[in-house]
């Protein structure tokens, strides 16, 4: 069986890195009540972190980590796939160098985090009558859009005061 290659966004690993490490885990409290004693509190799971190691080899391996870089430095969230595990939206959170300089060897380090916000609420989704932007677009867009006119998406929407520049992520109710 062949891993498919881990990649963000429009980046694809040229092979895998060394170490990939998915860390899922839960926000548990012990609450203490006075004359009860104490009880335990499952507040849910908390976002996953991916950490993970790896090495560029060959002539190419300084440009290829600077792609890497250069995805790292654009931020905002985008898909993450890792072999055997079901892609899901994370924000590129820490990328180093690492190791000691070698020829054609660029060793480095990585971390993820789940983006849940980003799972929730897919940019274009419509969930229960609101419609989330993705940026660049106007009240006029989302009303061609959802055929409706733009006065009543101002009337639904008095919270949004530039209607020509919608933010991404900004919430637009619909008719």
């Amino acid at each position: 069986m062949k891993n498919q290659p881990m990649s963000f966004k429009n980046y694809i690993w040229p092979f895998n890195p060394k170490k990939i490490q998915v860390e899922y885990s839960r926000n548990i409290r012990n609450l203490k009540l006075p004359l009860f004693g104490s009880i335990l509190q499952d507040l849910g799971c908390d976002k996953r972190v991916v950490t993970g190691t790896g090495e560029f080899i060959g002539g190419g391996c300084a440009a290829e980590f600077n792609r890497l870089a250069a995805v790292f430095t654009e931020g905002g969230s985008g898909t993450l796939r890792l072999p055997g595990v079901v892609p899901f939206q994370a924000a590129f959170a820490s990328l180093k160098m690492i190791g000691e300089a070698q020829p054609d060897c660029v060793a480095y380090s990585f971390v993820f985090v789940e983006d849940g916000a980003a799972a929730e609420n897919p940019v274009g989704t419509v969930p229960a009558g609101i419609y989330v932007c993705a940026g660049g677009e106007s009240l006029w867009s989302v009303a061609n859009r959802y055929h409706t006119d733009v006065d009543t998406l101002k009337k639904l929407n008095p919270m949004i005061q530039w209607p020509n520049g919608l933010t991404a992520g900004q919430r637009v109710v619909l008719p």
